[in-house]
């Protein structure tokens, strides 16, 4: 739980799907480390290499998804079990884009609330002692005022212990390669910049209930 809501981790082993997928974003990145249509013309923007609303350029290869497709059932099957929803449903999902950025480049805060249910975030290549993982934006009131309202006992919270997240504005949930993390599509994230030329890679998929 952060900030009281729940999120969900899974692993995965990069030798059960194609190297393929992280060479052909490797390769995009090559051509242009600004792909961004999303929100170029944004007044908050990003600057990082992605492809949400970009496919079919024939600028870059078009990257093909079908050896993760199995594996991501495969954990969305047990997710769904662990939601104790009523009634019968169905789920879909689309794996609606990918990132890549190095040094300097960053994507700024939003959600995914309008296209879906739940936001997962595969980290395809992930170096935890250089990458900053995705900062997750609490939504309470009191966890922006309450620094100043009691700052005694604010400046002894731990920003890395979970059970203190309800009264901090961000946190980072711990992230190692191969992660797969589902939170609620109402949760606004962001990933900040950091100082590397190592290149951080991931998959963004939607999952909607149905």
């Amino acid at each position: 739980m952060i900030f009281g809501v729940p999120y969900w981790k899974y692993k995965i082993d990069p030798k059960q799907f194609s190297a393929d997928i992280l060479k052909d974003i490797e390769y995009n990145y090559s051509v242009d480390k600004d792909r961004n249509k999303w929100d170029k013309k944004s007044y908050v923007n990003s600057n990082l290499h992605h492809s949400n609303r970009d496919r079919g350029n024939s600028k870059f290869r078009e990257i093909q998804y079908k050896s993760v497709v199995p594996l991501y059932n495969n954990i969305f099957n047990r997710f769904v079990k662990e939601l104790e929803l009523t009634g019968s449903f169905d789920y879909t999902f689309q794996i609606t884009n990918y990132t890549a950025m190095t040094s300097g480049q960053y994507m700024r805060a939003h959600n995914h609330i309008g296209d879906s249910d739940f936001t997962c975030i595969h980290y395809l290549k992930f170096n935890k002692d250089k990458h900053q993982s995705t900062v997750f934006h609490n939504s309470h009131h009191w966890a922006r005022d309450y620094q100043y309202l009691r700052p005694e006992f604010y400046k002894r919270l731990d920003i890395r212990n979970e059970k203190h997240s309800y009264l901090l504005q961000y946190f980072q949930v711990p992230t190692e390669q191969g992660d797969f993390i589902i939170t609620p599509s109402s949760v606004v994230h962001e990933v900040p910049t950091f100082n590397s030329d190592e290149l951080r890679v991931t998959l963004v998929v939607n999952l909607q209930i149905k």
